[in-house]
Formats: structure tokens, sequence, C-alpha cells
């Protein structure tokens, strides 16, 4: 059986400072600061969906991406949100792991710029495919 997860995520992610979770950012911010985004975001995830949501695997994700700026580099946006995502599916047990074994597809695509609210919906599928 099948089970998808919808959530609509912000790509601006911060408590004091809102930063745009990207390669570019994380590359660059001290790790303290890494940290606190990536246990503000697991907590964020661990807010909207409960156990009651256990995916089983393998499972496949989709983003859509909303930016702000049209100068945004969508893998860059995408490579960060997916990690952290999985990691908090993961921590709270909502999969299994995140390894080759149970996640095996991952597609995005952009859809348009949105000023005002942007962010990526991502639909997460579980079970089996066949």
């Amino acid at each position: 059986m099948v089970r998808v997860i919808n959530l609509t995520l912000p790509i601006y992610f911060g408590v004091r400072k809102k930063y745009m979770l990207g390669l570019n950012w994380y590359g660059t911010a001290h790790y303290r600061a890494r940290n606190k985004v990536k246990q503000d975001f697991h907590k964020m995830i661990d807010k909207n969906l409960s156990e009651d949501y256990k995916l089983k695997s393998p499972i496949k994700t989709s983003y859509r991406l909303y930016y702000k700026n049209k100068l945004s580099d969508a893998g860059n946006i995408v490579s960060v949100i997916d990690k952290f995502l999985l990691d908090a599916l993961q921590e709270t047990g909502i999969i299994v792991n995140d390894n080759v074994q149970h996640y095996i597809e991952s597609t995005w695509e952009v859809i348009e710029q949105d000023r005002i609210n942007p962010r990526i919906e991502v639909e997460i599928i579980g079970g089996s495919f066949e």
C-alpha cells in the first residue's frame, strides 16, 4: 500500500534571523548556527507530523519550489531542505532510514516566483510501488 504525506515548508528559516536554506548558507554558516537552524527545522516538522504518519520503505520525494529571488539556485535549496527533512523524518520515526536501501528517488521542479510566500512543497511517498 502506498501512503503520501504532503507538506509546505519555508525556504527562509530561523528564529532570530532568517536564512535561505541552501548550500551557500550551509557552507559558510557557523556550525552552531547551522545546528540551531536544523534543530528548529526538526521541531517544525515534528509539530506538523505525528508517528501516525509512519511510512514504509521504499520512499520517494517530489519538491515544488516557489522562489523569492529569480537568482536563486534551486539545486542548492532543495539539497539542504531534503537533508534536513529526511533527518527529521528519521529522528521522529516516520521513516526507518534515509539510506539508499530506503530512499530511492527524489525529483524537483521550479514552479514560479512568489515574493510574498517563497516556499517548497514536498510530497513524500512511502510503501510498495509494484
